[in-house]
């Protein structure tokens, strides 16, 4: 229902958008929403409209459930302040986060999967990736790892709310067309949102597309929701979000994709391949590591 939804919503909120961001981007946090906006394609305006949709539909049916769990509190009523531990949790995952995409990059570029444009700019590749890391992850922490998952945790086990959340995180960001599909020029046009879930749909009989796109992006989920639940808080989420995508960004701007991987391997960037969910899979290791309780030495 919630893919359906969508896309009939998408087309009208795609028009407005670009309505919205043609009246000029201007400066400062309403330029760069703006800037987002107008370079936004129709996928990621599904994206988000299905976020909402999903939001929506899915609060009063988790509160029709059984409470069993009364000493979780919601996410509204958390305390907003970090604190010491907060900071010292957010720096530490943006640190993992980052660290281990950093030694990604790394060993692409020494097998030559990946090349350095000499045409981008550093400076201006960091500046543009603050934005997006920034706002990524604070608005989708608090709504994945926020409201879903305390909402989740009422009627599932804590093993059943982290599956179940980072299987529909996967989903959502998972939903995008096939590599292989026509652009879709007319994205204001009523049936936008129904050719673009066709294109979606083709994405399901690639295994290349499940392997490579899905479990990496499961896999995140998953290291996300498991910090979320061994601190308690969302400040180390945010931080292992906000060094994922402040990684994504600044590698896009400033490498090439030479085609010489294998795509099983590594696909058309960070997020697709077995490579990089094996480096994935090593910053939760290192989470998990840093939330194991520690031995008393007394």
């Amino acid at each position: 229902m919630c893919l359906v939804i969508a896309a009939a919503l998408t087309p009208s909120v795609y028009v407005w958008g670009k309505e919205f961001s043609a009246g000029g981007s201007g400066d400062g946090v309403m330029g760069s929403i703006k800037g987002s906006m107008a370079r936004a394609d129709l996928a990621r305006y599904y994206n988000r409209v299905l976020m909402g949709v999903a939001v929506i539909l899915l609060y009063p049916f988790i509160r029709t459930l059984r409470d069993n769990r009364n000493e979780i509190k919601l996410p509204f009523r958390q305390r907003i302040n970090p604190r010491w531990q907060g900071w010292k949790d957010m720096f530490v995952g943006f640190l993992y986060a980052m660290g281990y995409m950093g030694l990604f990059f790394l060993v692409v570029h020494q097998l030559g999967w990946v090349v350095i444009d000499s045409d981008a700019s550093p400076g201006r590749a960091l500046v543009k990736a603050i934005s997006p890391a920034v706002g990524a992850s604070l608005v989708e922490e608090w709504l994945f790892r926020g409201v879903l998952f305390a909402l989740l945790l009422r009627s599932l086990s804590e093993r059943g709310t982290v599956i179940g959340l980072s299987f529909f995180f996967a989903l959502v960001h998972f939903l995008k067309p096939y590599r292989g599909s026509a652009e879709i020029e007319d994205g204001g046009a009523a049936d936008a949102g129904f050719r673009l879930l066709g294109q979606i749909g083709e994405k399901f009989i690639h295994p290349e597309e499940f392997i490579g796109v899905f479990l990496t992006l499961f896999v995140v989920g998953v290291v996300l929701a498991y910090a979320r639940l061994k601190t308690g808080y969302l400040w180390m989420s945010i931080g292992l979000h906000a060094g994922w995508v402040f990684t994504l960004k600044v590698y896009l701007a400033l490498t090439n994709n030479t085609g010489a991987a294998n795509p099983v391997l590594y696909g058309s960037d960070i997020r697709e391949g077995l490579v990089p969910l094996f480096f994935v899979s090593l910053t939760g290791a290192a989470v998990w590591l840093y939330l194991k309780p520690k031995k008393s030495l007394l």
